[in-house]
């Protein structure tokens, strides 16, 4: 099975530090095959941070897979989106709470129509903040059905992404619980996305949150790198 962590951070910021070695030492430890890895908040500028993200991923062929993190607000973040696809670039990171939009504002667009005419996911943060609740991501996914979303899990998120078929729901924190009882009726399996959020969060604490759900082999093979699989280049 490959196992591939979602979302992980890389570089440097007032809320973390992670160099490319020391994240790859880890997934060695734990038996993780491939990291998708973004720079961290706060911006509101991010190019030097995606600068790192890019090259440790140029670095470490097949072990990183980058999104570039782009601030609407700023001039050139659609441009610099594209070249960043050429050098291998997966995705797109958006984090409306850190720098200040909404979910679906007009800003958000342009990076939106080049993330469909290049086929690759974007990734936005949501949670409880007003510029980002979930049910804002599912109302923007279904405006946005030639793009693939992917988002936070949140006590709201899986039933905001009931029935919005291009909306994927990451781990953390893994809902251990919902499994070992017997709720996870309200979650569409298929769309549902491990992600460690690696160092703001633990690495081997999410593997062994999957591990105490007691997934089937079929369901933790999907959750654990099959669902990323089919929508992104990794």
């Amino acid at each position: 099975m490959r196992v591939i962590d979602g979302h992980a951070f890389l570089g440097r910021s007032v809320y973390m530090e992670q160099s490319a070695e020391a994240l790859i030492a880890e997934m060695d430890r734990l038996g993780v095959d491939v990291s998708v890895v973004v720079a961290p908040p706060p911006g509101p500028f991010y190019d030097d941070a995606n600068g790192y993200v890019m090259r440790s991923v140029a670095e470490h062929p097949g072990r990183l897979a980058a999104l570039f993190r782009a601030n609407p607000h700023l001039d050139g973040q659609v441009e610099k989106f594209r070249e960043a696809l050429g050098q291998g670039c997966v995705g797109l990171q958006l984090d409306p709470t850190n720098d200040g939009y909404g979910v679906g504002s007009p800003r958000m667009d342009p990076l939106l129509e080049a993330a469909g005419e290049e086929g690759v996911p974007v990734y936005i943060h949501s949670g409880d903040s007003i510029f980002c609740p979930p049910e804002a991501v599912a109302d923007y996914a279904a405006r946005c059905k030639g793009v693939n979303f992917v988002t936070t899990m949140s006590r709201g998120a899986p039933r905001a992404a009931r029935g919005c078929d291009n909306l994927y729901v990451m781990t953390r924190p893994f809902p251990t619980l919902a499994f070992q009882r017997g709720y996870d009726e309200g979650f569409d399996l298929d769309r549902v996305i491990f992600a460690s959020d690696a160092p703001l969060s633990s690495l081997e604490v999410e593997m062994r949150a999957v591990e105490l759900a007691g997934l089937e082999d079929a369901l933790r093979e999907k959750i654990l790198g099959g669902n990323l699989g089919r929508i992104m280049r990794v």
